[in-house]
Order: structure tokens, then sequence, then C-alpha cells
């Protein structure tokens, strides 16, 4: 009798055993099923999060106008999904952000970008029509588009030499206009904020420079900056992100400095030999950078001059009214020169040295003498040959413009009616 029972009882013990090991396999099964259709749920959600965003960027690409307001864009959105997108001005160029949300999980893409360059159908060089043709000498070349005066091109001498070429232009030429292409106003208004009013108006959005080797700030974050009466030294330092340093004397940048993607806004800017990094300097009385320097894409040189009360503005001081960009340095990016008035002087705005290298884009509304190399394009009111002690009027000696050693589609300074390009993806 008592077998039995202890049969029956083992057996009800295993029976019991038995369900609650099959309980626990379904409910394991039902909880991997459950999280496996979450999971699939999360990553399907992440990706329609960067499709989305991608959505809010390519919509910005064709905007024409600057907001400061968030925008959330009406499209066939899900429940709990929402996507707002933002466009700023950032230096000569603009900014991009996209941001998504879809059950609480974010997603923020942010990009520079400019109008867009096509190498291939934009105008290598254009030069404004002021009556006068376009003289080359030596071993001058331009290859490409040309948008030249209605007198065209010639071959001239200077200290003896005459052009050595086997064509005037390696190209389509085409006439020009009595003004260079347009830029888009809010460009030079916001230029001129950076010089006259840009200040830092909370501490919270201030960064000492002295006191840090590394500083970092990301373009998700609000724009932190640095701001001084005096002359400011960076050197020793990587500095990186979305910055903007100002002083109202000068900035001098050491070769010991790193810096990325900031802006520098000073009346002068000196920029030591050997110096690498990737920025936009703005200034308003002259830029100078050494050699050997590499600055790389996107990079930005901005000289703007306010001469509306006085046209004629002259300096006896080395380099003053002027970006000087000394031999070895390659720019890649964009140099420009901006005026309020265009005097008929002969002073030279922008200087680009022997074996210098410009890669991307030169917009002069003044004199441009070019000595060294641009690979990309070319929009000038005339350019200047200083040789042996007397100044040639829309000479070139020496100097090189093509097309050829340069991305087929790149991006440069805000156009208008031009369309947009991605310039760089930021952090």
């Amino acid at each position: 009798m008592n077998l039995l029972l202890k049969l029956k009882s083992g057996a009800l013990q295993f029976t019991v055993f038995i369900g609650v090991l099959i309980a626990l396999l379904l409910s394991g099964m039902i909880l991997y099923a459950y999280t496996f259709i979450y999971m699939k749920e999360q990553s399907k959600g992440a990706i329609e999060n960067i499709q989305l965003s991608d959505t809010g960027i390519a919509y910005l690409l064709q905007q024409e106008n600057i907001s400061s307001d968030t925008l959330k864009l009406d499209f066939e959105e899900k429940e709990n999904q929402t996507l707002q997108t933002h466009l700023s001005q950032w230096g000569i160029f603009e900014k991009a952000h996209a941001k998504t949300l879809f059950r609480k999980k974010i997603f923020v893409k942010t990009a520079l970008i400019g109008s867009l360059i096509d190498a291939e159908e934009s105008p290598t060089l254009f030069l404004q029509e002021t009556q006068n043709p376009l003289t080359v000498v030596g071993n001058t070349a331009i290859r490409g588009n040309a948008y030249l005066p209605s007198q065209g091109v010639k071959t001239g001498y200077i200290n003896g030499n005459s052009y050595y070429g086997s064509q005037s232009i390696y190209g389509i030429q085409k006439k020009s206009t009595p003004v260079l292409p347009n830029l888009k106003k809010s460009v030079l208004d916001m230029i001129t904020f950076y010089l006259k009013d840009y200040k830092i108006l909370n501490q919270e959005d201030y960064i000492s420079l002295g006191n840090s080797q590394k500083i970092i700030v990301s373009f998700k974050e609000k724009t932190k900056g640095s701001y001084s009466k005096n002359p400011i030294v960076l050197e020793n330092q990587e500095i990186i992100g979305n910055i903007i340093i100002k002083s109202d004397t000068l900035i001098r940048i050491k070769k010991t400095a790193l810096l990325k993607d900031l802006i520098l806004i000073a009346p002068i800017i000196e920029i030591e030999d050997g110096t690498t990094g990737n920025f936009q300097a703005i200034a308003s009385q002259k830029i100078t950078i050494g050699k050997g320097c590499q600055l790389n894409y996107p990079s930005a040189l901005v000289l703007y001059q306010d001469n509306r009360n006085n046209p004629y503005i002259q300096s006896n001081k080395p380099f003053d009214n002027q970006i000087f960009i000394d031999s070895g340095t390659t720019v890649k990016g964009s140099v420009c020169y901006f005026q309020t008035k265009q005097p008929t002087d002969f002073q030279t705005q922008i200087v680009l040295e022997t074996d210098s290298h410009i890669k991307g884009q030169v917009y002069c509304m003044g004199n441009f003498e070019l000595r060294g190399t641009v690979s990309g394009t070319v929009a000038a009111r005339q350019f200047i040959a200083n040789q042996s002690g007397s100044i040639f009027v829309n000479h070139i000696y020496n100097g090189v413009i093509e097309n050829e050693n340069i991305p087929t589609i790149y991006g440069g300074i805000v156009m208008e009616n031009n369309p947009k390009t991605v310039l760089k993806w930021l952090y």
C-alpha cells in the first residue's frame, strides 16, 4: 500500500515538474517572440528615424530663407513620430539641423551646406565687365568655361616674357556682366553682424580659452564662444566644433593650435607658417596666412570692408586691406573679399603667391593678384599684376585657373538662386 502511494506521489510530482517545465518553455518562447518583435520594431523605428532625418535635410537644401525658428514638417507620420528642422547661417555657409523622434528615440542629423558648384558646367572664371580685356602672360593657363568682358582675352608682355600657351583660353568663352554673381543677402548680413554686433550674451555660453588645452562642442548643442577686446593668441590647444571666437583687435593662430569647424572673428587675423586646420576666418582689416599651411575643406578666408563713407581705403602697413596667402600654402574651401562700394583703384585685395594653391572658390569684389593656382572657380572684378614697380591691370602673369584637379561636384559660399549641397556632415 505504501509503495503504491509513493508511486502515485512520484508520478504527481513528475507531472507537476513537466507542467512547470512546459510553462517555462512556453513563457520563454512568448518572451522571445515579444522581444524579437520589439527589437524589430525598434530597429525599424531607428531606420525610419534616420530616413526621416534625411528627408528633413533634403527639405532644408531646397529652402531659400534662413529662419530663427525650429519648424515641424508636415509629412505622413506614424503615431508618436515627429520631424523638426532648423536652418541657420554659419559664417558664409549654412547649417541644416533635422531632429526626429519616434517612441522616445531621438535622432539628430546636422550638416554644413553651401551652393553647389559643378566643375564641368559652372564658370571656371567669371571676370566682371569693366571694359578691359583680360591679358595672359608667361605660363598662365585658364582651363574651363570663361566668362570675360566684351573685349575678350589677349596675350601680352611683362619683363620681356610673352605668353607661352598654345591657346589663350582652354575652354568655352562667354560674355560676362557688369556685376558679379549675386551673393545671398543673408551671407553679408551675417558677416556684418559678426564683425559689428556679435557678443556672448549668457555666461553659460562662454568658454575660457586659457584654462583648457582641449575644447569640443557638438553642433547638436548650443553655440559656445569666447570674446576679448584684446589680442587672442591660439597655441598648444585643440579647439573643435560649434564655437565662435572673437577679438576686437587681433587673432593670431600658431602652428601648435589645432582648430576644426569653428569661426574666428577679428579686424586682423594672422596664421603662422605651417598651420593646419579647418575653420572660417572673418576679418575687417587683413588676413595673412604664412608659408606651408594646410587649411582643409571647407575652410574660408573672408575679408569684409565697409567702405561706403571712404571708398578709397589705403594704408602704408604691409598686407593691410587684403588677404595674403604665402607660398607653399593650400586652402581647400572659399577665399572671399567683400566691400560695400567698388572704387576704381589699383590696390590689391587678394594675393595668392607662387606655389600656393586654392582648391575651391575665389570670390573677389576687388583686385586679385594671381601668382599661384586656383583649382575650382574664380569670380573677380579684375586682376592685377605687380611687376618691377609697375601695375598691370587685368593681367595674369604665371597664374593658373583650372577645373580639372577638383571634385566634379563641390560646394562654396551661398549664392542667390543656386542649388545647394552638403559640404560636410557635422557631429
